[in-house]
């Protein structure tokens, strides 16, 4: 489902079903981050072509994850109140310190908007 269909749906649903989503969404994350480390464990050397394509689409939906997590919060923000989303906010933030790893120097060098 892309964002602004994603997004639809968040404004649709109940207020209660809304406050479970990004704990939801967390879930399937940290299924596809244990997933990963896993394969990972067993191909350290990325040798098998199958499973470095399944790490790197795990990747792709995990930042597609983290980009309904914050459109989510956006939505709460906008039906509940800023205090909802700040405290939703701020459990996120903590499973992102906790769950993902931040990204290296390197990364940042290949990020970000260049003009």
């Amino acid at each position: 489902m892309d964002l602004p269909t994603f997004e639809k749906a968040l404004h649709d649903m109940p207020i209660p079903t809304l406050l479970t989503e990004i704990p939801t969404i967390q879930n399937s994350m940290i299924h596809l981050l244990r997933s990963n480390e896993e394969m990972e464990d067993f191909d350290p050397d990325h040798l098998d072509p199958d499973l470095t394509s399944a790490i790197a689409e795990n990747k792709e939906v995990i930042d597609r994850q983290n980009q309904r997590i914050d459109l989510a919060i956006a939505v709460i923000r906008e039906r509940i109140n800023d205090a909802a989303a700040k405290e939703m906010a701020d459990t996120v933030a903590t499973f992102r310190e906790k769950y993902l790893p931040a990204p290296s120097s390197a990364d940042h060098a290949e990020e970000g908007v260049f003009l």
